[in-house]
């Protein structure tokens, strides 16, 4: 029961910490970008250091680091996807394809399918989220006034997906590692949010040095910027310690279902805070209530399995 209970509490935190990034102006977007992902690498090394106490050099492989470095770069493609096609498709194509990678690519790596009603419980668990996923991604599409069709929009969105459920295969290549709790999830959380990072860091720098833009990293409002992103790194690296932590207590060969239950969960509170920050003020909300009903009755299903 704890480990569900961090496991419902990471989701939370996987759902709320994108608020505090809405808007990021005086900053333009490649600054941010860059900035912020420094700051989620501080926070990954520092949680690491502080909670394995010097044992955080026993969780790299070059794999972990491999797929950090895909999930940076398809965060990217999210964003240049949601210029193309939208918000609303982008994450209903992206949350979709990461949450099924993310689950099924370790359980085909180490063949630990579940046999007779968990399998079945498990293939309705995922046919459930992805039908809940996109009546979310059709109501926001109505509320956002139509969908806007890009190929190139498409294959960057799923990109995104395919990459963002890679940060849980290099979760589950992560080397063994000694210990117990936190300092585990740290250590091997570690490689993989430093690949994806670096990534960033890269791409924000060159962006901001072609367009010229690194300017905007001291214009007025940047100190207050500055410490709105630090806490909003801190919340996100939250969401994804308290999910490694969880997958150790709820142990056993379907640990990886533990990424669809996570996904799942953030795009539900996701909603929420979409409905209580005014996002959804003058549009139907019953489109979006259905798909979020859809998404709890899958995490039930879902967790049947494990």
């Amino acid at each position: 029961m704890k480990g569900f209970l961090l496991l419902i509490m990471g989701g939370i935190f996987q759902g709320s910490f994108g608020i505090g990034y809405k808007k990021y102006p005086p900053f333009s977007w490649a600054v941010f970008w860059g900035i912020y992902n420094t700051f989620c690498a501080l926070s990954a090394f520092a949680a690491a250091l502080i909670l394995s106490g010097g044992g955080w050099r026993g969780g790299f492989g070059a794999a972990p680091i491999i797929c950090g470095a895909l999930w940076g770069i398809s965060a990217v493609a999210f964003s240049k996807a949601i210029i193309k096609i939208g918000m609303s498709m982008v994450y209903g194509i992206s949350m979709g394809l990461s949450s099924i990678v993310g689950s099924l690519v370790p359980m085909i790596a180490d063949g630990s399918f579940p046999e007779g009603a968990k399998l079945a419980w498990m293939i309705a668990g995922f046919a459930v989220t992805l039908a809940g996923t996109a009546v979310i991604t059709a109501a926001g599409i109505r509320r956002d006034g139509g969908a806007k069709f890009s190929i190139v929009g498409i294959l960057l969105a799923a990109l995104s997906g395919f990459g963002s459920g890679a940060m849980n295969i290099g979760f589950n290549l992560t080397p063994e590692v000694a210990g117990a709790g936190a300092a585990v999830s740290a250590v091997r959380w570690l490689p993989v949010l430093l690949g994806g990072c670096a990534a960033s860091v890269l791409w924000g720098i060159g962006e901001g040095a072609v367009n010229h833009e690194w300017h905007t990293a001291v214009e007025r409002g940047c100190v207050k910027r500055l410490l709105i992103l630090a806490g909003v790194s801190v919340i996100w690296y939250l969401a994804l310690l308290l999910y490694g932590v969880s997958t150790e207590m709820l142990g056993g060969e379907l640990s990886s279902l533990c990424w669809i239950l996570f996904n799942s969960l953030a795009l539900i509170v996701s909603g929420v805070w979409g409905v209580m920050s005014g996002e959804w003020r003058n549009s139907k909300k019953n489109l979006l209530f259905i798909g979020m009903a859809i998404l709890i009755t899958a995490w039930i299903i879902t967790a049947r399995s494990m």
